[in-house]
């Protein structure tokens, strides 16, 4: 792999300098900035590498990196092959903070009709909420029809409040007309965070499908 993403790795890592005394600030620490590098990532061959360094690497910390820097580069050069193998790559880890962290990496880039949600899916009925809330919001800017059903699916069979808020507020970006019954039921939750966000994800849905009548 490239020295420069093999140094940028190790600084991602770093912890020498995170003593906290007085004046301590977290945005000059090694990793801080190593991150806020990682984050502007743009160049097309470091995917092939970062792919090959995930498949080989054993140490866990160092494959979270490599799935941090690769989730930036494949924002933003869109690439539809790195997404589909960071997706992909889910089934791979144990570790919830990993498989967690991965997906909110997913959930911020674009996944259109053939990408295959299956993993990400499977991940929104795991029984520990700090993966099953991110696999949730993972299912944002997906174009197909099986992530509409699986957050409708999810609005109507949880009681869990992290699950309704997240599934609404993916459903903001993703939801369909089809969506606005299920969501409607959440209005009369005792719960204010659980009946915000479903009131405004159906704005947004009734705002989105008539922007798109008026296209039409």
């Amino acid at each position: 792999m490239d020295i420069y993403l093999v140094d940028l790795i190790k600084r991602m890592n770093e912890t020498s300098d995170q003593v906290l005394k007085p004046g301590f600030r977290s945005e000059e620490t090694i990793s801080w900035k190593a991150l806020r590098e990682a984050e502007k990532l743009n160049k097309p061959e470091f995917i092939t590498q970062l792919v090959e360094f995930i498949n080989d690497e054993k140490n866990k910390k160092n494959r979270d990196r490599a799935y941090f820097a690769l989730g930036h580069l494949a924002k933003n050069i869109k690439s539809y092959y790195a997404t589909q193998y960071l997706i992909q790559r889910i089934e791979k880890e144990t570790d919830k903070y990993i498989i967690s962290a991965l997906l909110d990496r997913i959930a911020e880039l674009d996944k259109p009709n053939g990408t295959d949600l299956k993993p990400i899916i499977k991940e929104t009925t795991n029984k520990k909420w700090l993966v099953r809330y991110s696999a949730i919001r993972a299912l944002k800017y997906s174009n197909d029809k099986l992530a509409e059903e699986t957050l409708i699916e999810i609005l109507d069979h949880s009681n869990d409040s992290g699950d309704l808020i997240y599934g609404s507020s993916t459903l903001f970006r993703v939801g369909t007309m089809k969506a606005i019954p299920h969501l409607e039921r959440l209005l009369n939750s005792r719960k204010r965070d659980v009946k915000l966000s479903a009131q405004v994800a159906i704005e947004e849905i009734h705002k989105r499908h008539i922007n798109n009548l008026e296209k039409d």
